[in-house]
């Protein structure tokens, strides 16, 4: 039997280090660009930051894909006054030393994210809102940029983890890279940000308050059950049960599904009360400062309507909804409402994070 050294028996897991001044990053990989002009960003910094993996293939290759399409930003930030870092292999202490630095004006972290809001560094550990310390935060900072997938539905942690200053953007679910570099290229994307919170002295907005967005509907099930097979049989959809609802699997175009809650209300409205509602709803993802009202509105006319209700950790949610009287509604005409709900969610989905 062979025994291990008391160290490495007792050893958590986590990052490996030969030996306690050991770094997991290359410091060859940080690039300092230094101001080309002067503007807002005089005696400011801006900083790219990526903790992908480097054992990774995959991960090299992303990070090769997105620093392709970051030149016209970097010519921007200079232009304006701002020293611009790229690291391409950064760790958690980086973000830390960066969002205490004094000039620190706005970074773009780049990884992969977890569902607890975390982000990955280059050497495999991990950096949560916990880690921060608020009250060091730069008071220079007005911009955020976390491009990882998940951490956008934590963006009101990591506003305060920075200080309760700066504007937090995130994506709120997975995306795909062909997504993440669009949000690059777009003129409403990472230009858009820039443009608005770093060439000029705006004020940041303050933090959404969640208690102005709507709660999400609580319905009942009784006497829907027939109704629910009715519909589901015209789209050829399967259904199940759920807490207050019924769970419909609305198959699309090119193999595409979304799920539609289905539900009863009573009607609230003038003229209308007391009136049985036959609501549906599907969930698109968290609403995000990436996210604009252009996109989130555009379509043509639809039985469903895209609204906000509350979500979890204090963010609001992306669904597409509609409600109908059910007194005299066919089972053609409720498929109708369904279909167009999941068809209309299902696009803001590919739209906004590229993926089902």
């Amino acid at each position: 039997m062979t025994s291990l050294p008391a160290d490495w028996a007792a050893a958590k897991p986590g990052i490996k280090h030969w030996s306690p001044d050991a770094r997991g990053d290359d410091p060859a990989k940080r690039v300092v660009h230094a101001p080309t002009g002067a503007g807002p960003g005089d005696g400011k910094t801006f900083l790219f930051l990526f903790g992908y993996r480097t054992a990774s293939e995959q991960d090299r290759s992303m990070l090769a894909a997105e620093l392709a399409h970051i030149d016209d930003d970097i010519a921007v930030l200079r232009e304006a006054g701002y020293t611009v870092v790229v690291d391409q292999q950064a760790i958690r202490s980086d973000l830390l030393e960066a969002v205490a630095a004094e000039g620190t004006a706005g970074f773009y972290w780049s990884s992969h994210g977890g569902e607890d809001g975390s982000l990955q560094c280059c050497d495999g550990d991990l950096v949560s809102p916990g880690d921060l310390d608020p009250a060091t935060a730069s008071p220079d900072l007005r911009l955020a940029v976390l491009g990882a997938c998940y951490v956008g539905a934590h963006a009101a942690a990591w506003r305060a983890a920075l200080g309760g200053r700066p504007l937090v953007a995130g994506w709120g679910r997975p995306v795909t890279l062909d997504r993440a570099v669009d949000f690059l290229d777009a003129d409403n994307g990472l230009d858009n940000l820039i443009e608005r919170w770093l060439l000029t002295d705006t004020p940041v907005p303050s933090a959404p308050d969640p208690r102005a967005v709507p709660p999400q509907v609580k319905g009942r099930t009784k006497g829907l059950k027939d109704r629910v097979r009715g519909l589901a049989h015209l789209l050829g959809a399967e259904w199940a049960k759920g807490d207050g609802h019924y769970e419909v699997t609305v198959p699309l175009p090119e193999g595409r599904t979304h799920k539609v809650q289905v539900f009863v209300v009573d009607s609230a409205d003038p003229y209308a009360e007391g009136v049985e509602l036959c609501g549906l709803q599907a969930r698109v993802g968290p609403m995000s400062a990436l996210l604009t009202p252009e996109r989130l509105l555009a379509g043509a006319s639809s039985y469903g309507r895209v609204a906000l209700v509350a979500g979890v950790n204090g963010n609001a949610e992306i669904v597409t909804q509609s409600f109908t009287p059910l007194d005299g509604a066919s089972a053609k005409h409720l498929a109708a409402h369904c279909y167009q709900v999941a068809h209309q969610a299902d696009a803001l989905e590919l739209s906004i994070y590229g993926i089902d």
